[in-house]
């Protein structure tokens, strides 16, 4: 189990529509003049997510912001959400903190890429850092049975540790290359969770099959790093290529040895370009 680093803190607050969001940080009440390091993760993914970022940030004097997306973790978990929802609780999560947009560099990674980059097509913000970005959502028979069968056969098919869900996150979320021992991390930072998750949490995303980044990317004004994984089976490399090429001021970074999880496989690259963006030019 992670335990966050000393100074860093999580309270409740309440967003747009009262929904709570479990927001954590390492500044609370403390005015910050330079850049911040927000977070963003996956679905249905939670701030631990991103503990080695956290960590390592923290560690390193940057102020960081990370919290649960509605729907997710410890925050509220309405019937209904849009990407709208999310866009206007990062917004408020910012205002919370008294954070500018300009201050703020938002690091997203895979659903987490889908409000950072649609929020800095509008707000000023100086820079990204997106980690397995979505280009389109797709859906397949998991997701069909998700649609079309009652949550006690899913639920307990998909979500549940058993022999195939190990073989299935290992195959669709993980390099080859990766050890065991990330794996098992991997395993028992979000095991728990995902098995108390309430079942209308995992049918968010298909409210938001009209998704399409190529309709925001070639917008983006702010420095843009794109990482993907060479072995990424849920956002190929092809599509952060594809990103690559729409979005103006961006690099590529395509990871060698990793999957989906490269905040679990290869932290430290993680780490390493969101830092850069940390200290101002």
């Amino acid at each position: 189990m992670w335990s966050p680093p000393e100074g860093f803190e999580c309270r409740h607050i309440k967003s747009f529509d009262g929904v709570e969001l479990n927001v954590c940080s390492n500044f609370w009440g403390r005015h910050v003049d330079g850049r911040v390091a927000v977070l963003l993760h996956g679905s249905p993914g939670q701030v631990s997510n991103w503990r080695f970022q956290v960590d390592y940030l923290v560690k390193r004097g940057h102020p960081v912001i990370v919290y649960d997306q509605r729907g997710y973790g410890r925050s509220g978990k309405p019937k209904e959400v849009c990407l709208e929802d999310y866009l206007r609780d990062l917004s408020t999560v910012l205002r919370a903190l008294s954070v500018e947009d300009r201050q703020a560099v938002l690091a997203g990674h895979s659903f987490g890429t889908m409000v950072a980059l649609p929020y800095a097509v509008t707000h000023d913000v100086p820079a990204l850092c997106l980690v397995g970005p979505v280009l389109k959502l797709r859906t397949d028979f998991t997701d069909w049975i998700i649609q079309h069968f009652p949550p006690a056969i899913w639920k307990r098919l998909f979500f549940t540790e058993n022999f195939l869900t190990r073989r299935m996150y290992r195959n669709l979320f993980f390099s080859r290359e990766t050890p065991d021992e990330v794996y098992e991390e991997f395993i028992r930072d979000n095991r728990d969770y995902l098995e108390s998750l309430p079942p209308h949490t995992f049918k968010y995303l298909y409210r938001m099959l009209d998704y399409d980044a190529t309709k925001y990317a070639p917008k983006v004004r702010a420095n843009t790093t794109i990482l993907v994984g060479e072995e990424d089976k849920v956002t190929p490399p092809e599509e952060s290529r594809k990103l690559h090429e729409l979005i103006p001021n961006s690099k590529l970074l395509v990871v060698k040895g990793t999957g989906h999880m490269i905040l679990y496989e290869k932290p430290d690259i993680v780490n390493k370009e969101i830092e850069v963006y940390l200290v101002k030019p």
